[in-house]
């Protein structure tokens, strides 16, 4: 009989990307286990940026009350017999929710009156301890041996990797040369199209809800150079994990998919504003390739600890062929 785990996210993005060692670790030690996560909705898609699928419940605004995580419960008829809980919100409403739920076991923080609700009881961690820290502390106290000591790191690029001929319908098998993923969530597309007009070679896949129609007017620009696939135009490309571990590297602005690809073993290059804010982890790296922008310009270049200021886009194309020996 498979074990079943119920686990209470936290309540900001940063946080739930704190997660992800915790969920990879319990994927490792618990292969076949059912995984469910009660998550505030709308923050439920850093969690589908997983390497592996778990199942995700957004616990709407309306019932994220006392008396709403009970409601909640009630009506999700799919999750019952939890073996274990872990609450990760650090909340009475996160602590009730494994309460409601019934799980067996509950781990969490031994501190006021959300402790009784708990019957496996953890100590307080110190102020700013990283929260990846903290969740895999809790799973060790689930576990008979305790995780060795591990830490997802950017993946260093190799020379010489061999030119291979690629169409569309051969990128589903490996990692293909030359094949990357662009994903834009709030730049202006005037800033990828001077991106990608500067390329010679590729195929990209654009991956951009709100400029659909910039896009396919974009793919006859007698300059442009790289094949473009526009999300939605091929079938088996709507699952974005998918096409991160297809993706030789990754061009963004989404902060949670630029950490992500980490535990794909990609390198992401992310397009940030100059107020970028580091996330506070212990088992993974932070990005090291940053793009600065200032009103959709790029001004700076953040390379080997260092920042660097730039006034043109060739030198983002640079940066890219640098770090990845293109």
């Amino acid at each position: 009989m498979k074990t079943k785990f119920l686990v209470q996210c936290p309540r900001n993005r940063d946080d739930i990307m704190c997660l992800f060692p915790f969920f990879l670790k319990l994927n490792e030690f618990y292969p076949e286990a059912e995984i469910n996560v009660v998550v505030d909705k709308g923050l439920e898609e850093v969690l589908e940026l997983l390497p592996f699928k778990i199942r995700i419940y957004p616990l709407p605004e309306s019932l994220n009350t006392i008396a709403g995580i009970h409601k909640f419960a009630v009506n999700v008829k799919d999750v019952f017999n939890i073996d274990f809980f872990f609450d990760f919100s650090f909340d009475l409403k996160g602590a009730l929710t494994g309460f409601c739920f019934r799980a067996k076991t509950r781990v969490g923080e031994e501190l006021g009156a959300k402790k009784f609700l708990f019957n496996k009881k953890m100590g307080v961690a110190p102020n700013r301890t990283p929260l990846d820290l903290i969740a895999i502390n809790y799973l060790n106290s689930i576990l008979d041996v305790e995780i060795d000591d591990f830490f997802y790191r950017l993946p260093e690029i190799e020379d010489g990797e061999e030119e291979q001929e690629s169409n569309v319908h051969q990128l589903f098998e490996d990692t293909r040369p030359h094949f990357f993923l662009l994903k834009n969530s709030t730049k202006n597309f005037e800033l990828w199209k001077e991106f990608l007009l500067l390329m010679d070679r590729g195929i990209v896949v654009i991956w951009d809800m709100k400029n659909l129609a910039q896009w396919q007017e974009f793919k006859g620009h007698p300059e442009l150079k790289v094949e473009l696939i526009i999300q939605g135009e091929v079938e088996g490309l709507s699952f974005l994990p998918d096409l991160i571990k297809k993706s030789e590297y990754i061009v963004t602005d989404d902060k949670y998919l630029a950490h992500a690809c980490i535990f794909y073993e990609k390198r992401a290059f992310l397009f940030c504003n100059d107020d970028y804010t580091q996330i506070n982890s212990n088992y993974f790296s932070n990005i090291e390739d940053l793009i600065i922008t200032e009103q959709d310009d790029v001004v700076e270049i953040y390379k080997n600890g260092k920042r660097k200021e730039i006034r043109v886009m060739d030198e983002v194309q640079d940066l890219i062929h640098d770090v990845m020996k293109l």
